[in-house]
């Protein structure tokens, strides 16, 4: 359900020698979540068929940051979801926030 919601977020540092040791799952994890069976070898060559495909549409997502760089970032909005019962969406403690003060 979510799998369009997921980022191809390459491991850059030390000139991609994480996203290769791991596979590209990082590079690659927008197909992986679309094609979780496709085997890691594949998902490069898949990678650049799906993004071509998903990219004119707006329906791709990548962040070319570098990992510490996303991993400060969502940490400092919080993100979470409200429960686990039906289609959940992410939401920031911020928001959370601003709608209580707007109740006061």
């Amino acid at each position: 359900r979510g799998a369009l919601c997921t980022i191809d977020r390459p491991y850059s540092e030390l000139f991609g020698f994480f996203d290769s040791i791991h596979h590209h799952i990082g590079s690659t994890h927008v197909c992986h979540h679309l094609f979780s069976n496709l085997p890691c070898y594949n998902a490069v060559e898949a990678t650049k068929h799906l993004k071509a495909f998903l990219e004119p549409k707006g329906l791709y997502n990548y962040d070319g940051r570098s990992t510490l760089a996303a991993m400060w970032d969502t940490a400092k909005t919080c993100h979470y979801v409200d429960g686990v019962d039906g289609v959940q969406y992410p939401r920031s403690i911020f928001d959370t926030i601003l709608a209580n003060k707007k109740d006061d």
